[in-house]
């Protein structure tokens, strides 16, 4: 028993609490979760329409709406009339096409982390209220339980790969320093000192210089 939440499984998750919030308020006509980091990473996640990832990518587009929002300022938003809205006068242009009228959008927080935003949209405008407010805030805690959980395990992922790739890395200006020791008859510190001086030369990292050293030889 791994106990590990997949990709697919936390997406289908989220999905079932946005068709959740969908349900619980009148006239709601979609809903979804953004994941959301400083570095500017942005992801749609548990969508229940189409309209809901095109919105969704208009905001990442063009860097204003009110997930993003929500998301920088960690309160509630509301959107009543898309066609009257002010504050993402880029956004509510380009989503002026699309059959959405209205915008409730609410903070995904867990223990002082930032992970994203949770929204419903509506194709009528004025859906959203202060019980809206309650209902999204409810759903946000489940959600984004399972969103951080998500995001724990790709930074693992990404440590791990990353691992990887150093290990190898270090293989290879081991077997280079080997190379460079035996040839010009010098000791392990000479030959990593010699490494080092070429990359710096070069600028170019050191593993770079450690393969060129390898692939010369393989032609010879």
């Amino acid at each position: 028993m791994t106990g590990l939440l997949t990709e697919e499984d936390a997406s289908k998750a989220v999905q079932s609490l946005a068709y959740l919030l969908t349900d619980s308020i009148p006239d709601s006509s979609g809903a979804g979760a953004s994941i959301i980091n400083p570095s500017g990473h942005t992801e749609s996640i548990g969508a229940t329409d189409t309209t809901v990832l095109q919105a969704d990518k208009l905001q990442y587009t063009l860097g204003e709406g009110p997930c993003l929002s929500a998301w920088a300022e960690q309160h509630p938003i509301i959107i009543q009339d898309t066609r009257e809205e002010t504050r993402w006068p880029l956004w509510t242009a380009a989503v002026d096409h699309l059959p959405l009228r209205s915008v409730l959008s609410a903070p995904l927080s867990l223990a002082g982390r930032h992970i994203g935003a949770l929204k419903v949209y509506s194709r009528l405008p004025l859906t959203f209220n202060d019980n809206s407010v309650f209902l999204i805030e409810r759903l946000a805690t489940p959600t984004a339980v399972l969103l951080a959980h998500l995001k724990d395990r790709e930074a693992a992922q990404r440590m791990g790969a990353e691992l990887e790739q150093a290990l190898a890395n270090r293989d290879i200006i081991s077997t280079a320093q080997g190379i460079v020791t035996e040839r010009l008859n010098l000791n392990c510190q000479e030959a990593m000192d010699l490494l080092l001086t070429r990359a710096r030369a070069e600028s170019t990292p050191l593993h770079e210089v450690a393969r060129s050293i390898l692939q010369d030889t393989s032609q010879e």
